[in-house]
């Protein structure tokens, strides 16, 4: 989708559908905040108290929680994969390590586990962590889907500071005293998270 496209913020407008069809809504930052930087994508009009009216800027507490079910899932993944790697491996090995079914399961959710992030904010705009707790991630100046692009810079920096536990809590505590609760992956990446209300 062009950057000059109208969307609904909040609302995602499905890749391949006109979005000349979709009603033009800017949003903005609340009463008292300067304008985000950003370009938007119509005429300039802050003031908005933030995006529609059935969402709420996305908090710490419910992206901390959003990544803890993201955590369970990657277990239950991983437990799975080790049920089958029992079921499949010749009764008389001693170890997993010793099979090459266990390597290459091992692999196998390594790779998952690396592309999990992306591949669901890119396809359904956030994981499901994010979207069991009524999360969405969105491009910060128009609230559309985000393009390859910014998923990936966002994945970078979302990978450092998740794997450095003091950066991520550096990040927490700041993203909280951010008036649209951005973390540092948002800034870099100009995305904000909306939660329904």
């Amino acid at each position: 989708m062009a950057q000059d496209e109208p969307a609904v913020p909040g609302a995602s407008v499905a890749r391949g559908t006109d979005p000349r069809s979709v009603a033009p809504t800017v949003w903005g930052p609340p009463p008292g905040y300067p304008a985000w930087g950003y370009e938007p994508a119509g005429p300039s009009s802050y003031g908005l108290p933030g995006p529609e009216p059935s969402l709420l800027w996305g908090g710490v507490g419910v992206r901390l929680g959003a990544l803890v079910l993201d955590v369970i899932v990657m277990v239950v993944a991983l437990f799975a994969m080790g049920l089958v790697i029992a079921a499949v491996s010749p009764a008389g090995k001693t170890s997993d390590s010793e099979s090459p079914i266990a390597t290459a399961m091992g692999l196998i959710w390594i790779v998952f586990a690396l592309v999990y992030h992306p591949v669901c904010w890119y396809v359904v705009g956030g994981t499901l962590g994010q979207k069991a707790l009524g999360l969405r991630i969105a491009r910060a100046y128009d609230g559309a889907d985000m393009d390859i692009g910014r998923v990936l810079i966002r994945y970078l920096v979302f990978f450092f500071v998740t794997i450095i536990v003091p950066v991520g809590i550096i990040s927490a505590v700041m993203t909280a005293q951010d008036p649209f609760k951005r973390a540092w992956h948002d800034q870099v990446a100009r995305t904000i998270v909306v939660k329904r209300r």
